[in-house]
């Protein structure tokens, strides 16, 4: 029905006529429309992002239409989801004469009989299952994009921890999927519960299954190694659609640009013609990244850095850092920026508890260069630390990038997004208790909840370490990153019931980095008696 369910006076019975005729089990209806929404928040989860328009919007459009006697009353929009169960929708603006001025509220919408086995609320897909969630709550819709086009934490460090095994029943956050994915590439038959309270995380993680579930590896190492894919529109409508829920398609349908645009969503790097735009420029950690290259273009180290990216060896790489990039990174300049607690979250997603432990234990000034002179001292930036370099290039490379990005593993992946016999993957955008509270007790065997606990306050932690007590069966245990070399928290893990060893420690001075990321004070495990 393409533009025209708007223009049918007696449209209750044209939707019912419709429902009877098609094919009860394989048939479906598709609507391309003008609407208005109303007024109410979105009853249908899966349907609704993008669908609600505001009061001026919802009156000025309704009479315009009227006019030319076409209708766009919610009610006809509304009965069509009632009678039909959606499979997959878009809410999108028309830029009409003035872009981004005038914006007609129009969707596109495939629907199957409600008798046709109808969808619950969860969204199956291959390997993975999307749980559902109420975008309207206030944990949701403080977020608009991702925090974490990249996972900032060592998977090398998490799977020799870990001890993963077939049969694992584990919990990660799921920042951009990359450990995930990193753990399921290592161990076959695991269930992987990933849980994050930003919907644009877990929009990240579908859209990379999706990718490895129907897309070859060219295309594939495009998307997520390069982060352009010119033809994503395309690919997005013709194979990834099928694969995503309703929330994320309509995410990636808004933001075609991450994967596509050629302009910066910044006029002043525009105009000094500073990094590129892909996907790990979106997002806060993009914007860290294009921070990053003013900085250091300003400090005058940006040339030296690509070269330490490009170094052939590791004794030429600190001979660059410690002659010429070590002392104007590391400037007071830069250590005032990292020390304001608006830009250190706005750029690197750290919250004022977390910086209040990093101040309780020394000063921004000695926390970074613990963090940085060990990285480029003793690892090897352009082989061997694909986290560097990607602050550094932008992009990955194909002898420096994440596991999940190999071609051998993209196999491996893709045959695990495809079969719902081997490791799932369980998506939950809620926060880690809710998340726990639900799972029978025992039913977890391991979980990694990164540095979460560094942001929470003393009651949450209560609550967080009380639910994990819970969830986990004996002998299970939790793993965790801390910005404080004796996390506060330490303490209240013993108190309910956990023993809890440090992994490794970082020490003031050292010259050996704890993993390659090296951002963190230390790592433990605290198991469950």
């Amino acid at each position: 029905m393409s533009y025209s369910l708007s223009m049918i006076d007696n449209f209750y019975t044209a939707v019912d006529t419709i429902s009877k005729l098609l094919v009860p089990v394989t048939g479906i209806l598709g609507v391309a429309d003008f609407y208005v929404s109303d007024s109410c928040a979105a009853s249908t989860i899966f349907s609704k992002p993008g669908y609600h328009c505001n009061w001026f919007t919802r009156m000025f459009w309704l009479h315009w239409f009227e006019l030319d006697h076409v209708y766009l009353h919610p009610s006809r929009r509304n009965y069509l989801e009632h009678a039909f169960s959606p499979v997959k929708a878009f809410n999108g603006r028309n830029h009409f004469v003035i872009p981004y001025l005038v914006q007609i509220p129009y969707y596109v919408w495939i629907g199957k009989r409600q008798s046709a086995q109808p969808l619950t609320d969860s969204s199956k897909q291959s390997g993975w299952t999307r749980l559902p969630y109420n975008p309207a709550k206030p944990e949701h819709t403080q977020f608009s994009t991702y925090i974490y086009g990249f996972t900032w934490e060592d998977p090398q460090a998490d799977i020799t921890a870990l001890d993963l095994q077939s049969g694992d029943n584990i919990m990660v956050i799921t920042s951009a999927g990359d450990n995930a994915l990193a753990y399921a590439a290592h161990t076959n038959g695991l269930t992987i519960h990933c849980v994050d309270m930003n919907p644009c995380q877990n929009h990240l993680l579908e859209l990379k299954l999706a990718a490895l579930s129907t897309l070859d590896y060219s295309q594939f190492w495009s998307m997520f190694g390069v982060g352009r894919l010119p033809n994503f529109k395309k690919v997005l409508d013709t194979e990834l659609s099928a694969e995503l829920s309703l929330p994320a398609y309509q995410y990636w349908r808004s933001h075609l640009d991450t994967f596509t645009s050629n302009t910066s969503n910044s006029l002043l790097i525009s105009l000094m013609s500073l990094g590129r735009h892909n996907l790990y420029t979106t997002g806060y950690s993009g914007l860290a990244l294009r921070c990053l290259a003013v900085v250091t273009k300003l400090l005058g180290v940006s040339k030296d850095l690509k070269q330490i990216s490009g170094a052939s060896s590791l004794t030429d790489q600190i001979k660059i850092w410690c002659s010429r990039v070590s002392h104007n990174l590391l400037s007071s300049t830069s250590i005032h920026i990292l020390d304001n607690p608006l830009a250190i979250w706005r750029l690197m997603g750290v919250p004022s508890n977390q910086l209040k432990m990093l101040h309780d234990e020394g000063s921004m000034s000695q926390y970074v260069r613990d963090t940085l002179d060990p990285v480029f001292l003793s690892t090897h930036i352009s082989t061997n630390n694909y986290f560097y370099r990607m602050l550094i290039c932008q992009q990955y490379s194909q002898t420096c990038c994440p596991d999940y990005l190999t071609k051998p593993v993209f196999g491996k992946l893709q045959e695990i997004a495809r079969n719902t016999q081997d490791t799932t993957f369980n998506i939950h955008t809620a926060t880690i208790v809710d998340t726990l509270q639900k799972m029978r007790p025992g039913e977890l065997s391991k979980a990694v909840i990164m540095d979460h606990m560094d942001w929470c306050t003393s009651d949450e932690a209560d609550a967080e370490i009380d639910a994990l007590k819970t969830a986990l069966k004996q002998g299970g245990f939790v793993l965790w990153r801390s910005a404080a070399r004796i996390p506060w928290y330490v303490a209240n893990f013993k108190a309910l019931g956990f023993k809890v060893e440090a992994i490794s420690v970082r020490q003031p001075n050292t010259q050996t980095a704890l993993d390659r990321v090296n951002m963190y004070a230390s790592f433990y495990k605290a198991t469950k008696l």
